[in-house]
């Protein structure tokens, strides 16, 4: 409930810039995703309107490299550097080959094989069928890999399917993959795995790709996993500024001017908000939220009291992958703000100088071992 008045201006000031995490009810979630909506029409005009006139085109991460090798350097060991490949291409795809993974009642014991096109299977039921290619691998498997093959499908202009079986990196085996749990096959494609349709699996290339759209059962204009340009648009013009300029411009993320609020956007972007999220799930906080951080953050006094000064890169690199960075370190972007020697921060009462994330921001583990660390930073001595 709000206590303070401070705080219900924090929320109110949040609820009008599309964030109805606070008072979760339809009404709410409907003026997020109008926002949402009106923010991706925006930027297909703009992107309209720009292409008539040159628009601007993607260049790649090498080109990016000659004046930025140091984010680069970065990026190239973070999980974003390895989001999503064709199972051909792909060491951890490689794990399955020659191997037979029981998914367990309905779906049975899947046998794997390397053909020329990649990683393939067979259900132990129907190994005189033809084997079912496992087109994608999708994630870097520091948590999972899940492993997509593109289908066509007569209700859907766009359909996948999310292979039973998956890689976690968490544990170093091999287990059911995360939501695929008391699932019922309705058809025999079903026993493969779970069947996603349209904006779904429209949406998981466009996470886990820098470029790429499904059309029919192939992904065009594809650059695979999170590289410079999707957070930063395309690079073209940047580039022949900078060639031709020792001071070019600033291109934060593809634009002149930016704040907190667009940075959360693109974060959220494929992190999750909470207008992408139900809003039993956002009063009850499922346990399946930790996997979305923003909407922890967004929950969090940090956030709320921070005028807005509180975002994603106050404690993370971009750039960077976030288990690079020590429990020291992370602890120190806390007592920026939490400094007990000064009578304008709040100090914590128990440990005013260590044990931050262990006790206000613990890992917690989620399916098959997966750890993710809950950033809905709260007091949880009631918990």
């Amino acid at each position: 409930m709000i206590r303070s008045g401070k705080r219900f201006l924090a929320m109110m000031l949040a609820v009008a810039s599309g964030f109805c995490f606070v008072i979760v009810c339809a009404r709410c979630i409907a003026v997020d995703q109008a926002a949402g909506h009106a923010s991706r029409v925006r930027r297909s005009e703009d992107s309209g309107s720009a292409a008539s006139a040159g628009a601007p085109t993607y260049v790649g991460k090498q080109v990016c490299r000659e004046c930025h090798p140091q984010n680069f350097e970065l990026h190239q060991h973070s999980g974003h550097a390895d989001t999503f490949s064709r199972s051909v291409d792909s060491e951890i795809a490689k794990k399955f080959a020659g191997k037979a993974l029981d998914a367990g009642n309905p779906y049975g014991v899947f046998h794997y094989e390397w053909g020329s096109d990649g990683l393939q299977t067979r259900r132990a039921a129907g190994l005189n069928q033809d084997p079912f290619s496992l087109q994608y691998a999708v994630g870097s498997g520091r948590n999972a890999m899940t492993l997509l093959t593109l289908i066509d499908d007569t209700e859907a202009d766009a359909a996948g399917i999310e292979h039973r079986i998956s890689w976690f990196g968490s544990h170093g085996d091999f287990g059911l993959t995360p939501g695929h749990v008391g699932l019922t096959p309705q058809n025999e494609t079903e026993l493969l795995g779970n069947v996603v349709r349209d904006n779904s699996v429209q949406q998981c290339v466009y996470c886990h790709t820098t470029t790429g759209t499904i059309v029919g059962t192939e992904i065009v204009d594809l650059v695979a996993d999170v590289n410079c340009e999707k957070c930063h648009g395309p690079g073209s013009e940047h580039v022949q500024q900078a060639r031709q300029s020792e001071t070019p411009p600033p291109f934060s993320v593809g634009r002149d001017r930016w704040d907190f609020e667009a940075e959360l956007q693109l974060c959220g972007d494929c992190h999750r908000l909470p207008r992408n999220i139900d809003p039993a799930a956002l009063r009850e906080y499922s346990a399946e939220l930790l996997r979305f951080q923003p909407v922890g953050m967004l929950r969090s006094e940090c956030y709320l009291e921070s005028d807005g000064q509180f975002m994603c890169s106050t404690c993370h690199n971009p750039h960077q992958d976030s288990k690079a960075k020590s429990t020291a370190a992370y602890e120190q972007d806390c007592l920026a703000c939490h400094q007990s020697d000064s009578d304008a921060h709040v100090a914590c009462s128990v440990s005013p100088t260590s044990g931050c994330i262990e006790c206000h921001m613990p890992a917690t583990k989620f399916e098959q071992g997966m750890v993710f660390h809950d950033h809905w930073i709260r007091i949880r001595d009631a918990e």
